[in-house]
């Protein structure tokens, strides 16, 4: 087990900076994961931590321990990848025990941690078999199975589950986490799926062209994003926004010009930085959205589309310039295609960014 400190660390291809100036914590035994759109450097982060890439600039430490140096082998990094990478003539067996026999690992050593390991990932009735008699979820259970063997200081993980079908990929979370429990291993996940990686981390890293926006527990980046990207990034659907105008504030309320039939009222924690004139960007989430009278809305527009996803509905709301507002509701609405809905925004449930895209702090 170890824990990772990355100080000013940099990566540039040739002219392109494809990460710039990240330095990050990682305490030991910590499941993060490293989040954020194709592109943001999410993996080329983890391949300079796993030293199959060497930093531009900047140290990376095991431990107090500099590794920038290192080959992935002296750093003691198990990487398990999108693709399985299993050999097809060797069985379960023999894929996850070719590591430790390179290691020169003595026969009942080896023997052993197979063993183990293959009870922790609950495929011991499988290491005769060949990779090609296997499902996918359980060639995934064994190129992770072939990490574990290793023992290795930090789990790294380069989009695992991106090839499986959603009920394993929901399955697979679920072991990885009870792996996570078990084996009290410094774990790093990357992923460009938000749901992944609010449901399998500790802490969340959010990244966006190479650089870190926001880092933090999962709800703490849903609760209170620090800018409009992770506000957008994290949740699913996502926040909706609408671009306004401040018409009047106080210490704690923001009244707000939308162009829409009333204006809305935004409780904040400060408003210090804003000023009537001011332009400003809402944002709400679909479920702190309800449909009501008219007499108590301040938005209303018309259903363009439909969700039924059984036990909730998102419905999709033409309401003006901006992008439709998706509202969560139950499962059994009556809301139609083509109907208009009214739609009420609580104070509380406000989330404000000024004009450069930073969140003002929400009410506790």
């Amino acid at each position: 087990m170890a824990a990772i400190s990355m100080q000013s660390v940099a990566k540039r291809f040739g002219k392109t900076e494809a990460i710039g100036d990240v330095s990050l914590d990682i305490p030991d035994g910590e499941f993060a994961v490293f989040v954020g759109p194709s592109g943001c450097g999410k993996s080329t982060l983890l391949r300079l931590i796993a030293g199959l890439e060497d930093v531009s600039s900047g140290t990376i430490a095991f431990d107090g321990q500099d590794v920038t140096p290192l080959t992935p082998a002296e750093r003691g990094v198990a990487m398990v990848f999108q693709s399985y990478a299993l050999y097809p003539h060797m069985n379960v067996y023999d894929n996850m025990a070719f590591g430790l026999k390179l290691a020169k690992t003595d026969k009942q050593g080896m023997d052993e941690r197979v063993r183990a390991t293959a009870r922790i990932l609950q495929i011991e009735h499988l290491l005769e078999r060949k990779p090609r008699e296997l499902s996918g979820g359980q060639r995934q259970r064994v190129a992770i199975g072939r990490a574990i063997v290793r023992q290795p200081r930090v789990f790294l993980f380069d989009e695992p589950l991106s090839n499986l079908d959603a009920a394993l990929r929901v399955q697979m979370r679920i072991e990885l986490k009870r792996l996570h429990r078990e084996l009290g291993t410094t774990m790093i996940y990357v992923t460009h799926d938000q749901v992944e990686a609010m449901t399998l981390a500790d802490r969340i890293v959010v990244l966006n062209a190479g650089a870190v926006e926001q880092i933090g527990a999962p709800l703490e980046l849903y609760h209170h994003p620090r800018n409009l990207f992770v506000a957008g990034f994290i949740g699913s659907p996502q926040m909706n926004f609408l671009s306004g105008t401040v018409t009047a504030c106080n210490a704690t309320r923001v009244t707000l010009d939308l162009g829409t039939r009333r204006p809305v009222i935004a409780a904040v924690a400060d408003t210090a930085r804003l000023q009537p004139g001011a332009n400003v960007t809402l944002g709400l989430r679909p479920e702190h959205l309800t449909d009501t009278s008219a007499d108590a809305a301040q938005l209303d527009g018309e259903v363009i589309a439909l969700e039924h996803l059984g036990s909730e509905a998102y419905v999709h709301l033409a309401c003006g310039k901006d992008q439709p507002l998706v509202i969560k509701s139950s499962g059994n609405t009556a809301i139609e295609v083509g109907q208009r809905v009214a739609v009420a925004v609580p104070p509380q449930a406000c989330y404000l960014f000024d004009e450069s895209g930073t969140a003002l702090p929400r009410p506790a």
